[in-house]
């Protein structure tokens, strides 16, 4: 008789890359409130050099110069969470490496690694370059880099599995529906950052014309988002069920912030009304960003079964 499979389960998988993943997506939030405030505020140029700001090593940075005025405070902060964010990622690949998680969850932590490596050197750039092409890439690619470390940290979760595209009617319209929505969220949110980079700076027919495109991506982007909702709903999934209830907030949250940060403009300078709805509304867009493409990484195809797994089942069937 050929030897029996052996069915034991495997051990449990550790959880500390989920959770090391998890404080590294949670410490980008304040890092990307820091960052929307430092668009909001024009101080990008608050503290002058990178990893050695004004001839002193950037973690220690002297404490009087930090807190001399509101521009340097939100800037060196922002750095500061900056290095938090990476420090994080890298413990969440080295966790990953000592628990032997896998071929799959070690290239999920370096692709995290490097999106964060590449986001904090873009920043760099930007300041060393004083350019604001580069202030404008380095905002719109904050929020991708924080979708995907939320959605990294989402798939390593022990025992997170995809829904796969044969287990529900709704498989294939809501993948692509979910790709279709991630790219018209990415394209609004470059429209909006194009808009903020140049609120104050540009000529008034200028701004108009950025806040028209703006808003036709914000048209376009509501669909892209109802229709996807309303696949998710129709899929039966708990999780998915959740996205689509969590897209729903998220988008009439947006549009309620967009609204009040247009009403609340005051031409003579910026207010603390101006700047809070400003920054909720580049985090809530950021939100959507990360629900849009959770909801394409939970409907990607399931990994397919090993020959010889196959045959054992088949074998006791």
């Amino acid at each position: 008789m050929p030897p029996r499979p052996d069915l034991r389960p495997e051990p449990p998988r550790s959880r500390w890359p989920h959770r090391l993943a998890c404080a590294t997506a949670l410490l980008a939030l304040p890092l990307f409130v820091f960052g929307g405030s430092v668009t909001t505020l024009r101080a990008g140029m608050a503290v002058e050099g990178w990893i050695f700001p004004e001839g002193h090593f950037l973690v220690t940075f002297p404490v009087q110069k930090w807190f001399r005025d509101l521009p340097t405070f939100v800037e060196h902060t922002h750095r500061l969470f900056g290095v938090l964010v990476g420090l994080a990622a890298i413990a969440t690949l080295v966790a990953c490496l000592a628990t032997r998680a896998g071929a799959r969850a070690i290239g999920l932590a370096a692709a995290a690694l490097l999106a964060v490596c590449a986001q904090g050197t873009l920043g760099g750039l930007r300041v060393l370059e004083n350019s604001p092409q580069l202030a404008f890439l380095h905002g719109v690619c904050a929020q991708l880099v924080f979708a995907l470390l939320g959605v990294v940290a989402w798939q390593l979760r022990p025992g997170w599995k995809s829904l796969g595209d044969v287990e529900y009617p709704e498989g294939p319209p809501l993948r692509r529906a979910a790709l279709w929505c991630t790219l018209l969220l990415l394209g609004q949110i470059a429209l909006g950052a194009w808009y903020r980079h140049g609120l104050r700076t540009q000529q008034l027919a200028d701004v108009e014309m950025r806040l028209s495109l703006h808003l036709i991506g914000a048209l376009a982007a509501f669909a892209a988002v109802v229709v996807l909702a309303g696949r998710l709903q129709s899929s039966g999934d708990a999780r998915a069920l959740r996205l689509a209830r969590g897209l729903r907030v998220l988008l009439f949250a947006q549009l309620g912030l967009g609204l009040a940060a247009w009403l609340l403009r005051d031409p003579r300078g910026l207010t603390p009304a101006e700047w809070a709805t400003s920054v909720l509304h580049v985090l809530v867009g950021a939100l959507l960003l990360l629900f849009s493409a959770s909801a394409w990484v939970l409907t990607r195809a399931r990994d397919a079964v090993p020959a010889p797994a196959r045959a054992a089942i088949g074998g006791a069937a």
